[in-house]
């Protein structure tokens, strides 16, 4: 009785996860602003660490996700895994990819209506409405994600393309076209789509909703191990180390996520106390939802050109030369829930 009790209270145990928001491309002046405006402790990323239920879908993180980093949901996003993790688990083929799709992948109908199947929002709060997406308990309400609609879609997408005429690769052609701009693709060889590696099918022709986006049913808890977590090899689970969250396909937002195996070098950095880390923990087992356990920056904004584009709007709220112009920033920033007030750690507001 008491082993089970043990094992109970183990698979129930919240899990710690790191989230980075960063930007391979900025520069000084930008990594300048974001650490004496954008409270960021190294200039170069936007980070969060949390306590999440164990069984949160990785659809209910992505509500959670909004709600840390200030964004209102207005854009597409994506979790993905690493490319090296990506084409280790596919090999790099159309064949390995629909293998996993309806485990790990999603199906590449169009159903953008069955992503958002609890996409609601109308009116009011949206951190109010936010916390009820990310508060559980969870249950998926789609239906293409589903196992055996799932594999109903890829084999329609193979049924369909039984041959294709594999086209040559981008930059070959860009190269003949710079001489003649009317010349067309070569194809290099007729083959069936399932035979194609998954270069040679997007040189042949484009998925809408590409090949890469794991199914957001699966919870974060079993998709991603801990560095000293050993990663499966007869079966799917856990299959990384790190997700990569992908918000606004044109601003271009990137988030890290790791998973922590304990909460130690926070404790030892004074970044939170033994109380409140056992207040954390009880208010996720108690109330089934996230609690932010340490803050590095400020809240972002929707549409104002990803991080590199956020730290010149501080640069130019701050330290531009024209107050009207500086002025209406903010005005047009708070339109979009933007706030300078700090959010307190260890908590949801």
């Amino acid at each position: 009785m008491v082993g089970n009790m043990h094992i109970a209270k183990l698979v129930s145990a919240p899990v710690r996860l790191h989230l980075e928001l960063t930007d391979d491309y900025l520069s000084d002046y930008q990594q300048r602003m974001l650490k004496r405006y954008g409270e960021s402790s190294t200039g170069r990323a936007i980070s969060r660490d949390i306590f999440v239920p164990a069984d949160m879908p990785l659809h209910n993180l992505h509500y959670a996700i909004q709600r840390l980093y200030g964004w209102q949901n207005t854009h597409l996003r994506s979790f993905q895994l690493p490319s090296e993790k990506y084409l280790e688990l596919t090999g790099g083929t159309v064949r390995g990819w629909t293998d996993l799709v309806g485990i790990l992948f999603q199906p590449p109908g169009e159903a953008e209506w069955d992503l958002f199947w609890d996409d609601d929002y109308v009116d009011g709060s949206i951190n109010v409405w936010l916390k009820r997406k990310y508060t559980g308990p969870y249950s998926y309400g789609g239906s293409m994600e589903h196992f055996g609609a799932a594999r109903e879609d890829i084999q329609e997408l193979l049924d369909s393309w039984k041959m294709v005429d594999v086209k040559e690769p981008f930059w070959p052609h860009a190269e003949r076209a710079k001489k003649d701009r009317d010349v067309e693709d070569r194809t290099l060889r007729r083959a069936p789509l399932i035979e194609l590696t998954l270069e040679e099918m997007n040189n042949s022709f484009i998925l809408d909703s590409g090949t890469e986006s794991l199914l957001e049913r699966l919870e974060v808890n079993k998709v991603l191990a801990t560095p000293n977590q050993e990663l499966a090899v007869d079966g799917v689970f856990p299959v990384t180390t790190s997700l990569i969250y992908y918000y606004d396909f044109g601003d271009n937002w990137t988030i890290t996520i790791t998973k922590t195996d304990n909460c130690d070098d926070l404790l030892e950095n004074n970044d939170i106390s033994e109380d409140e880390l056992a207040r954390a923990e009880e208010t996720v087992l108690s109330r089934h939802k996230p609690v932010c356990l340490k803050k590095d920056g400020v809240s972002v904004l929707d549409d104002v050109g990803g991080l590199s584009g956020y730290a010149d709007f501080l640069g130019a709220i701050y330290e531009g030369d024209d107050k009207e112009e500086r002025a209406d920033y903010r005005a047009w920033a708070k339109s979009l829930g933007w706030s300078t007030r700090k959010t307190a750690n260890h908590t949801w507001l």
